[in-house]
């Protein structure tokens, strides 16, 4: 499971919605066409906002690297907000975080998102 197939579980099993992402995702190889080709499927799943609440898509980009592709969920639990997502990288698989520690595991936010 990626991080993608989380969010579309987590959408279904605890807010009743049918979110499908494509089953190949853009990935096209230079920098540049890929942040225009995750910009333009973005903009057919949902819309940037300033104010997360849960269950909103939050955007993530790994440490290193030039563009976003990585997804996980918010929450605001325990008074903080968060993000349940998983890696391959991150060790026993999925996790939840809270925002303000993302950088100490080397992610970055890039936006939240609102489902269309």
């Amino acid at each position: 499971m990626d991080c993608a197939d989380l969010v579309m579980l987590v959408q279904r099993e605890l807010f009743g919605r049918e979110v499908v992402f494509a089953g190949k995702r853009p990935r096209p190889l230079a920098d540049a066409d890929q942040d225009a080709a995750l910009a333009a499927y973005t903009a057919e799943l949902a819309h940037q906002v300033d104010a997360p609440r849960d269950g909103d898509v939050v955007l993530m980009r790994e440490g290193g690297k030039t563009m976003a592709g990585h997804v996980g969920t918010y929450f605001f639990l325990d008074y903080a907000p968060q993000v349940l997502h998983t890696a391959a990288w991150m060790q026993g698989g999925s996790s939840l975080h809270k925002i303000k520690d993302l950088p100490g595991i080397g992610l970055t936010v890039v936006g939240y998102y609102r489902w269309n």
